[in-house]
C-alpha cells in the first residue's frame, strides 16, 4: 500500500509540474553540433510530446525510488524507518535509525505440538508424560544493532511447558570477522548440535549427546575464521552452575568460584578447492573443561524426545574437582543429502557428601542422521528453503519434503550405580534410541513434522523396575516470523 500511495503521489506532482512547464520546455536538440538558437519566438514554441514526458517521468521515477527504498547496498529513506529488513529479508520486521548504523529486528517462532504414546505411559517411569498438546516453544527474538559494530540479543521463552525464562541475552562486537567477542547468556558452540537453532532441527529435540553437553550459560566467547575461512574456532568461559549441563535450557547464577572453559576448532578442508561434493563437508573436535565442585553440575538427562527422565544424580552427589569432555564432529551437505554426527566422552569425579563415597565416572554418547529431500530441494544446517512454496492457485508447488532417521546411544559409567550415585531402580545405564521424522517444509516460514521416537533402556542390575520401552509420536507445527 505505501509503494502505490507513493507512486500515485508521483504521478500527481509529475502531472502538476508538467502543467506549470509546459509553456517553457524546450525540445530536445538532436544536433548537438548545431549552433546555439536564440530565445524562440512564441510561434515556435511548442509542449513536449507524450514520447518525452514519459521519458523524463521514468526518470525522476527512478530517481525517487534510488531515494526511497535505496540502490546497490545503499538504503533508502523508507528502509531506514519502518520495513521490512533489508539485512535478513527471509523474516522479521525492522527499525532503523536515519543514518542507517542502528537496528531494530523483531523475528521469533512458534511451535505446536500433539504428543501421543501408542504403548502408553507407566507411571514407574519418571518424568512420564500422557498424550496431549503442548506448546514447546513461544520465542520472541529482539536482534538489535548499535553503532554499526555492536549487536546483541533479547530471547525470553513463554511457553508453559516448563517455566517461562530469558534464554539468550547478550552483545556482540564483530568488528573483526576473524575475532568476534560475545558477553551474557547465551548458547555454546561446544557441538554441532548445539549450534543449531532450535526451528532448525530436523527431529523434535536433540540426541542424547546432548544431556552431556554444556547446552546454555552466562559466559564470554571469542570466535571466528581464519585461514580464507577454511578454519573456524571458538573459545569461551563460562561459570559453572548446576543447570549448565544437559538437555534443557535452565542456567542457574553463579554461587561460586569455578568456571568452565571451551575451545573447538571445526575445518572446512574444501571450501575454495577440491571436490565439489565436499565443499560442505565440516570436521571438527570440541573440548570443555572445567572445576565442578558445589553441584553435581548436571541436569536430569532425559530421552529424545524428553518424555521422561533417564538418569538422574542423586541429591547429595556433586562434583568432586575437574571434569573434561571430548566431542569430535562432522557435518557434510550435498545435493540432496545432508549428515551429521557426533561423540562425547567424559572424565567426571564425583562424591557423595554424606557417604563420602567418591569416582571418577566415564560417560559416553553418541549420535549419527540423515536427512534426504524427496523434491527437487537441499538440505541445509538452518533449515531447508523450499524452491517451490507451497501454493494452490500453481502447478507443482507442493514445498520441499524431506525424509530423516537417526540413532543415539548413551552409556552410564556401572560406577554410578555401584556407588549409590543413582536410584538403580529407577534409571537406565544404557539407552539406545531410534528417530524417523517426516518434514514438510511448505515455505520458509510453515514447517509441519512428523516425528517417531522409539528408545530401549537396560538397566544396571536386575532391580531396576522402569519400562523398557518407549515409543512416542510427535505431531509439529512450526511457525517462523
Amino acid at each position: 500500500m505505501t509503494s502505490i500511495g507513493l507512486l500515485l503521489l508521483i504521478l500527481v506532482l509529475n502531472g502538476t509540474a508538467w502543467a506549470a512547464e509546459s509553456d517553457t520546455v524546450q525540445p530536445e536538440n538532436t544536433d548537438r553540433t548545431a549552433p546555439v538558437q536564440g530565445p524562440s519566438s512564441p510561434a515556435t514554441r511548442r509542449a513536449p510530446s507524450t514520447k518525452q514526458q514519459l521519458r523524463e517521468l521514468d526518470r525522476r521515477l527512478s530517481v525517487l525510488e534510488s531515494l526511497a527504498v535505496g540502490s546497490g547496498h545503499k538504503r533508502g529513506v523508507m528502509e531506514r524507518g519502518l520495513g521490512w529488513s533489508p539485512e535478513i529479508k527471509e523474516r522479521g520486521f525492522s527499525l532503523y535509525s536515519t543514518d542507517g548504523n542502528n537496528r531494530l529486528h523483531l523475528n521469533g517462532g512458534i511451535q505446536a505440538d500433539y504428543h501421543g504414546y501408542p504403548g502408553g505411559q507407566t507411571g514407574r517411569a519418571p518424568g512420564a508424560e500422557s498424550d496431549g498438546f503442548v506448546l514447546r516453544r513461544v520465542r520472541p527474538i529482539l536482534d538489535f544493532r548499535i553503532a554499526n559494530y555492536f549487536r546483541g540479543q533479547i530471547m525470553p521463552d513463554l511457553a508453559p511447558r516448563r517455566r517461562s525464562e530469558l534464554f539468550n541475552a547478550f552483545i556482540d562486537w564483530d568488528y573483526y570477522d576473524w575475532a568476534r567477542v560475545r558477553v551474557g547468556q547465551f548458547k555454546p558452540v561446544l557441538n554441532v548440535e548445539n549450534q543449531q537453532g532450535e526451528f532448525d532441527l530436523v527431529f523434535a529435540e536433540r540426541s542424547l549427546v546432548q544431556n552431556f553437553a554444556l547446552r546454555r550459560d552466562f559466559g564470554a566467547t571469542v570466535t571466528g575464521r581464519i585461514l580464507d575461512r577454511h578454519v573456524r574456532y571458538d573459545l569461551a568461559v563460562f561459570n559453572s552452575n548446576n543447570g549448565a549441563i544437559g538437555s534443557a535450557s535452565v542456567p542457574e547464577p553463579s554461587v561460586d568460584n569455578d568456571k568452565l572453559g571451551m575451545a573447538r576448532v571445526m575445518v572446512t578442508p574444501f571450501l575454495l578447492k577440491g571436490p565439489r561434493a565436499l565443499r560442505q563437508l565440516d570436521i571438527g573436535v570440541g573440548v570443555l573443561y572445567g572445576a565442578c565442585t558445589n553441584s553435581a553440575c548436571q541436569q536430569p538427562m532425559y530421552t529424545m524426545g524428553q518424555d521422561r527422565i533417564i538418569f538422574q544424580y542423586q541429591p547429595t552427589v556433586t562434583g568432586n574437582g575437574f571434569e573434561t569432555k571430548v566431542l569430535p564432529q562432522v557435518t557434510w551437505f550435498y545435493g540432496r543429502l545432508g549428515v551429521m554426527a557426533t561423540f562425547i566422552h567424559t572424565w567426571e569425579p564425583k562424591i557423595d557428601k554424606t557417604t563420602g563415597q567418591a569416582g571418577l565416572l566415564q560417560n559416553e554418547a553418541w549420535m549419527a542422521q540423515a536427512e534426504i529431500a524427496v523434491t527437487d530441494d537441499e538440505p541445509a544446517f538452518i533449515r531447508v528453503t523450499p524452491k517451490r512454496p507451497f501454493d494452490l492457485s500453481k502447478k507443482g508447488r507442493w514445498g520441499a519434503w524431506t525424509i530423516a532417521a537417526r540413532y543415539s546411544e548413551q552409556r552410564i559409567d556401572p560406577q554410578a550405580f555401584g556407588l549409590n550415585f543413582a536410584d538403580a531402580t529407577q534409571y537406565v545405564r544404557t539407552t539406545k534410541a531410534t528417530s524417523f521424522a517426516v518434514n514438510w517444509y511448505a515455505s520458509r516460514e510453515f514447517r509441519y513434522q512428523w516425528i517417531w521416537e522409539h528408545s530401549e533402556f537396560q538397566g544396571a542390575d536386575q532391580t531396576y523396575a522402569a519400562s523398557r520401552t518407549s515409543d512416542m509420536l510427535i505431531f509439529r507445527f512450526t511457525l517462523i516470523y
